[in-house]
């Protein structure tokens, strides 16, 4: 029997008892939108501009929890977000004035992260100018004959020429020594690709400009794309003129960013080390974030191999991903801690009920590695919110924001399964707040099992 295997019966009595348990705890906050709570205020935001990166939440949420919990708790000095995306919450944290880590997996957030900082912490305006007039030179000069590093999904997805400067690009960006006015330069010119590309991110996938030279089945049409050297331009102008902005906003401390994947970092942290989490996991949706920034990874050398380890070492939310029990049984030697956390896990009876569920419809799911997703999201983020009770101190408060998924009509209250595991592992849960409108199933299933909404929401644990 496989580590996650537990045998349960067909029913929805679980589910409706775990609803009884914290239907007082479910409030609408009519401050909440799907604004605050992704990345679509960040849009006009100096320095959060820059990088069209959709997974985070906005600077507002971020204040606007900071500023709560300085009124109602005291000053919280030490904040964590263990999922940073491209780093709101340590930036604005520490613009803040408070001290602030951020644990990343994704290079390409890593990137746009250590650019921020570098700009609103210690590169000078007249450097920056000087570095970038001297890539911008490099690029309508160099004749270089390399080639791009394609993966198998970015292949035609630039024009000759446009591919051309890119490497250019990236040939001075490598004998630039390591600085960071380098770090903002990479930000740059990662941030222009899929303006510059025949592609464009649509959910987890990229779609395809008729021009691109691959066989498609269906195309888009971008309109005019401007060739690399015209769009970075731009981009370094912006970057420019948002310099004092962003050493406004985000300037003082700097935030420690650390690349790697919380499921191996949280275990080297020590306890009681951070007052305060605002973090937003990858949800249980199949969203498969190396597929939509592969644009970028390609840009950043990523392999074939590369990707597919970095798409195993991700919390597992897609249905490529395989278990990682074993894996993690191993790290944690058998613990206590791990103990406690298979324990919550196999005791979740309305995850288990649900589970069982799709395995009776196994055979009519879209995909039917969609019940090893679910399996390995739950396992993983308990581990993690294991881990979080270990080292958030007493009295320190966690925030997350998450959405709840549907597979063959069946609805996953990840909500309520989540708070239930943080109440096991030593939490309260003192709110679960969700948007006034929830967000609409997908339209394949509404056309099977009719339109339902599905609760996005902001949780609040406290640990004891």
């Amino acid at each position: 029997m496989s580590l996650l295997s537990v045998q349960t019966t067909s029913s929805t009595f679980e589910q409706e008892r775990l609803y009884k348990r914290y239907e007082h705890l479910l409030q609408v906050n009519n401050s909440l939108s799907r604004k605050t709570v992704s990345y679509q205020a960040n849009k006009s935001v100096p320095g959060l501009r820059w990088m069209k990166y959709k997974e985070g939440f906005s600077i507002n949420l971020v204040s606007a929890i900071l500023d709560e919990a300085t009124k109602s708790e005291g000053c919280k000095e030490r904040i964590l977000d263990p999922f940073a995306g491209m780093g709101t919450v340590p930036l604005v944290s520490c613009g803040k004035g408070y001290s602030a880590t951020g644990i990343e997996i994704m290079p390409v957030g890593i990137v746009a992260t250590k650019g921020i900082v570098a700009a609103s912490n210690g590169v000078r305006r007249s450097d920056f100018k000087r570095t970038a007039n001297k890539l911008l030179e490099h690029i309508s000069s160099d004749k270089g004959a390399l080639t791009f590093n394609h993966l198998r999904i970015t292949k035609g997805a630039f024009s000759q020429y446009t591919e051309s400067q890119i490497v250019s690009a990236t040939n001075f960006l490598s004998e630039l020594r390591e600085s960071p006015c380098k770090h903002i330069l990479q930000l740059a010119c990662m941030s222009v690709l899929e303006e510059v590309s025949y592609t464009r991110k649509d959910g987890q996938y990229l779609r395809w400009d008729g021009r691109a030279d691959r066989t498609l089945r269906s195309s888009i049409n971008k309109g005019k794309i401007p060739s690399f050297y015209n769009a970075l331009s731009l981009r370094l102008l912006e970057i420019y003129t948002d310099f004092p902005h962003v050493k406004k906003l985000f300037g003082g401390k700097h935030p420690k960013v650390i690349e790697n994947s919380c499921l191996r970092h949280l275990q080297l942290m020590n306890k009681n080390s951070y007052d305060l989490v605002i973090m937003s996991p990858p949800y249980a949706n199949r969203y498969d974030y190396t597929r939509t920034y592969a644009l970028e990874l390609a840009f950043l050398g990523y392999s074939e191999d590369d990707v597919k380890t970095l798409r195993q070492d991700l919390l597992s939310a897609t249905v490529e991903n395989k278990s990682k029990a074993e894996e993690l049984q191993q790290l944690y030697k058998n613990s206590s801690l791990f103990k406690n956390v298979m324990r919550a896990y196999r005791e979740q009876e309305a995850l288990q009920e649900i589970l069982f569920t799709l395995e009776q419809h196994r055979k009519e799911l879209s995909n039917q590695h969609v019940i090893r997703l679910i399996r390995n999201y739950f396992l993983e983020m308990s581990l993690v919110i294991a881990e979080l009770g270990r080292i958030v101190s007493p009295g320190g408060t966690i925030y997350m924001v998450n959405d709840n998924v549907q597979y063959h009509g069946v609805e996953v209250p990840v909500d309520l399964i989540l708070s239930n595991f943080a109440e096991q592992l030593g939490f309260t849960c003192e709110n679960i707040w969700h948007l006034p409108k929830g967000k609409g199933n997908s339209s394949q299933q509404m056309g099977r099992f009719g339109r339902k909404e599905i609760r996005k929401c902001v949780y609040r644990w406290k640990n004891a």
